[in-house]
């Protein structure tokens, strides 16, 4: 059914991969006039790379976008991507002079994909839909929602009112503080400082750094980290390597563990947004922080250029991601950390549906609700789940984990563990790696639950 003629004032807050996947999404949908705001100054993709789930695929495909993405893609991933099994993850007990390979993660080939985020996103901005308008350098400092729309107010001065607000913006989301009434609590002891109690820090750090593939061969010619995804696990700490833009690239993020799970995280006002700091940091930092570690492992540790120190963060579960007029997509809605790779593709997923679902359903203002509220339904538990299961995984690689201490063959003896032993620990890593995959069900699927409860005019509660 076509969208209504008079014009709904749709914006989406946030240019990243979540937000232009929804701008595209909008893209049948032209008597809908979409505004973007983001607040750099060009589009710029946070991170290296992402592994794309077979839902993923889906989006791509239902958007259009399924050859232009393997076009994308060099002949040996188009390969990998087609085959019908192949090892996706290998892992190794590493946290010693010799390492132990103990378990491979199988998974079909078109199932998993390694990407760079920068691919994607171009790929995504080539295909915005004309009825987009982008507008950079907005950053936003306030929203506030009436009976009569949502207000929209920028750092450079600029207030915007629209009929619906899509909010893509991220961990440190502003729209996320009005959908759920948070405000920053204020620290007692620097006033320049304050406590964003939504924001959870997860209890681990990242050192994270790229290494140019030539450069890699040079030292170690036969580097499984060249062809084959790694993930090195040892006891508080762990290494995940794996190559992205098309093998020229090894992504290197090694992860280690203290006492702040948890905890609220603090930001500072020392600049023009809350800043969670990223920080450089000295090599001799890293390698300090993986004694005794393989010498395959610490090979990666060791070329990490310009490496930076990141803190894991994620959120306090959300009771809605909706209000009337405004929807919660990706990090802002169940930001999680990076061990399952879901988080782009669970946002890519966030924006199809609700970006399908205004497309298809939402013809006046007042549809607005409804749809928003069955977006919630869909997309919430499936959201707060994933972000919950993103943690306990990120323990699980650093044996730190209910599911291990709840087995009677926990590895008793570490550092001789017996086959059996290695066995079970990696039918754990199998549990964690398949939760997403065994429990989503489809895109096509979640359409037509949307489209049942949309014929059963159900009431919506938020309005």
């Amino acid at each position: 059914m076509p969208c209504e003629e008079r014009k709904l004032r749709v914006a989406i807050v946030g240019g990243g991969i979540g937000g232009l996947t929804c701008a595209a999404a909008l893209k049948d949908c032209s008597s809908i006039q979409v505004d973007l705001f983001e607040a750099a100054t060009r589009f710029v993709a946070i991170g290296a790379g992402i592994v794309t789930w077979p839902r993923t695929w889906s989006v791509f495909r239902a958007l259009g976008l399924k050859e232009e993405m393997l076009e994308a893609l060099k002949e040996k991933e188009k390969c990998n991507h087609e085959q019908e099994t192949r090892p996706a993850w290998q892992f190794r007990m590493s946290d010693r002079k010799e390492g132990v390979p103990f378990h491979e993660v199988h998974i079909e080939g078109a199932k998993a994909t390694n990407l760079h985020r920068q691919q994607l996103l171009d790929l995504l901005l080539d295909n915005l839909p004309s009825h987009c308008r982008v507008h950079f350098g907005h950053r936003l400092v306030a929203c506030e929602e009436d009976e009569k729309g949502v207000e929209l107010r920028f750092l450079n001065g600029i207030v915007a009112s629209f009929d619906l607000v899509i909010a893509a913006d991220g961990l440190k989301s502003v729209v996320r503080q009005t959908v759920a009434g948070i405000k920053p609590l204020l620290d007692v002891t620097a006033e320049e400082n304050f406590i964003r109690e939504d924001i959870l820090h997860t209890g681990q750090s990242a050192f994270r750094g790229l290494i140019p593939r030539e450069q890699l061969i040079a030292v170690n010619p036969n580097h499984r980290a060249l062809h084959t995804p790694t993930i090195y696990c040892g006891k508080d700490k762990h290494v995940v390597a794996y190559p992205i833009s098309s093998g020229e690239i090894i992504n290197v993020v090694a992860f280690y563990s203290d006492s702040r799970s948890g905890s609220p995280v603090m930001c500072s006002t020392g600049s023009s947004s809350p800043q969670i700091h990223v920080d450089d940091v000295p090599l001799s930092t890293i390698l300090d922080t993986y004694p005794g570690w393989e010498d395959e492992a610490v090979q990666l540790l060791k070329m990490m250029k310009d490496p930076t120190i990141w803190p894991i963060l994620d959120l306090k579960p959300l009771e809605s991601y909706v209000t009337s007029r405004i929807a919660l997509l990706g990090d802002a809605a169940h930001s999680m950390g990076p061990h399952l790779g879901a988080g782009a593709n669970t946002a890519m997923e966030d924006a199809y549906i609700l970006g399908t679902l205004i497309s298809k359903y939402v013809h006046t203002s007042k549809d607005v609700c409804r749809v928003l509220k069955i977006y919630d339904t869909l997309r919430r538990p499936y959201g707060n789940e994933i972000m919950r299961w993103a943690r306990e995984t990120g323990d699980y690689y650093e044996f730190e984990s209910e599911y291990l201490q709840n087995k009677q063959e926990t590895i008793q003896d570490y550092y001789e563990p017996t086959k059996e032993q290695l066995s079970n620990f990696g039918e754990g890593v199998d549990k964690y790696w398949t939760w997403p995959i065994r429990t989503a069900g489809t895109i096509e699927e979640d359409m037509k639950r949307a489209e049942l409860m949309l014929g059963e005019q159900k009431i919506c509660r938020v309005c």
